[in-house]
């Protein structure tokens, strides 16, 4: 099933790989969920000063039908690895919400 899928990079230069990567991510959460309407990602850079190097934010929002999923990841310094996470922690909770559908859990 296709839906619309928005990629935004702020304050940070946008990556051609990490573009495709963060889409490829998105069509296969897509495939997982068949209610899925549509996927905003948001890279962000966290700190503009740190010692430590620099972290990187993952937003997604998941339009599911009837209902809107927000996941944030922020603590890797690999936006790559941000980003892995961002997919993990929606899959569980697309996971938990397919549950919940089904009749497995109440609501």
């Amino acid at each position: 099933m296709t839906y619309p899928i928005t990629i935004r990079f702020l304050h940070m230069t946008p990556s051609p790989a990490l573009e495709q990567a963060l889409r490829d991510k998105a069509v296969k959460l897509g495939q997982f969920h068949s209610a899925l309407a549509g996927c905003n990602v948001t890279v962000e850079p966290l700190g503009m000063h740190q010692h430590q190097g620099r972290g990187y934010n993952v937003r997604l929002d998941l339009q599911l039908k009837g209902k809107d999923i927000a996941i944030t990841r922020a603590a890797a310094e690999d936006p790559y690895v941000a980003a892995r996470e961002a997919f993990e922690a929606a899959q569980r909770a697309l996971d938990a919400e397919l549950d919940v559908r089904r009749g497995f859990v109440k609501p």
